[in-house]
């Protein structure tokens, strides 16, 4: 039997927990010392104090965040029961997503198996486990042999074998059209809830296509139809056939995204894609917090509250990493999603 009234209380309270707005402004102006004293009396105190006698500067704070990070979306899924647990837990595979193209990521780029732990933020004991394993090997190909048994290896391979160019994209764009591919056949459409819900994560695909479109076109990539993934509201063979980033826009036109696009973007002959991803991301920030507060026993509440950590984390990790290479402030919030 599912919790959705218990489950969502707690999203809730969690929610109100967070950091506001206005507090990156001021984290933005302080020094990293500052920024960990701050951090501190917040949720990540114990995290802190954990690795506080190893790590220092940047490295200690960002580790802190991951590992609350996984603390926090493990405690929502354990908050749930039933059906609901199942739909969370399933939602849940975008996290381990990320973690697998931030390992793959780290070995691609050369990075040290330590070095790697510091950036991924494993949800259960096996995940950690397997993690450290695959973090061990020396190419792409080694690594993912070491994800015996995870449903995305066989995934992993085909992209390898598939990819055109030395690349990680396209291992990381497959995971993604194989998640949303079986998210999209789990969600049932019983009441309005559902309906939501489904509606939610087309906007998600709808967002991820668009991403892959500027960003292969911005570098003068044509076609790969399967790097997009089906599902969505916006017709995925205009985005394919689209020549350039204008022309991904002219495809959008009369869409909430156009707009967003069009402020994020600036000059369309020189567009900044940082501005346009921060923008969607703005975009689906607004949407999940729209659909929590229209349907309040549901599902929703927990997703934007998971959604809202994911992002406090990832904007707080964005200041600090930008502090620590010496990023301008003008750089580091154009990073920073509110």
């Amino acid at each position: 039997m599912s919790n959705q009234a218990y489950a969502s209380t707690r999203a809730k309270a969690r929610r109100a927990k967070l950091l506001p707005e206005e507090a990156y402004g001021q984290l933005m102006n302080m020094e990293l010392a500052e920024i960990a004293r701050y951090i501190q009396d917040l949720e990540y105190r114990k995290d802190i104090d954990r690795h506080g006698s190893t790590l220092r500067g940047a490295d200690l704070i960002e580790t802190a965040l991951m590992e609350n990070l996984s603390m926090s979306w493990g405690d929502l899924i354990g908050f749930c029961n039933g059906e609901l647990k199942k739909n969370v837990e399933a939602y849940a595979d975008k996290f381990r997503i990320e973690n697998l193209k931030a390992l793959l990521r780290g070995i691609y780029q050369g990075m040290t198996a330590d070095e790697i732990s510091k950036i991924v933020s494993p949800l259960t004991e096996k995940d950690k486990e397997q993690y450290a394993r695959v973090a061990e090997g020396k190419n792409l190909q080694e690594a993912i042999e070491q994800l015996e048994g995870d449903p995305y290896q066989s995934v992993l391979r085909e992209a390898l074998e598939k990819r055109k160019t030395d690349s990680m994209q396209p291992l990381e764009d497959a995971l993604d059209v194989a998640y949303y591919d079986g998210l999209m056949k789990r969600i049932k459409t019983s009441n309005a809830a559902d309906d939501a819900y489904k509606k939610f994560v087309k906007i998600e695909i709808d967002i991820a296509n668009i991403k892959t479109a500027m960003r292969l076109r911005h570098r003068g990539v044509e076609g790969h139809p399967e790097l997009f993934i089906d599902g969505g509201d916006i017709d995925v063979d205009a985005l394919v056939a689209a020549q350039n980033v204008g022309e991904i826009m002219n495809g959008i036109e009369g869409t909430p995204y156009h707009e967003y696009l069009e402020n994020g973007l600036g000059n369309i002959e020189e567009p900044n894609l940082n501005g346009a991803v921060s923008a969607l991301e703005e975009y689906i920030a607004k949407e999940s917090k729209r659909f929590s507060y229209l349907y309040p026993v549901s599902i929703l509440p927990i997703l934007d509250y998971l959604l809202r950590k994911q992002r406090e984390v990832k904007n707080l990790r964005a200041i600090v990493r930008g502090k620590d290479l010496g990023l301008t402030k003008e750089i580091i919030e154009e990073l920073v999603v509110t």
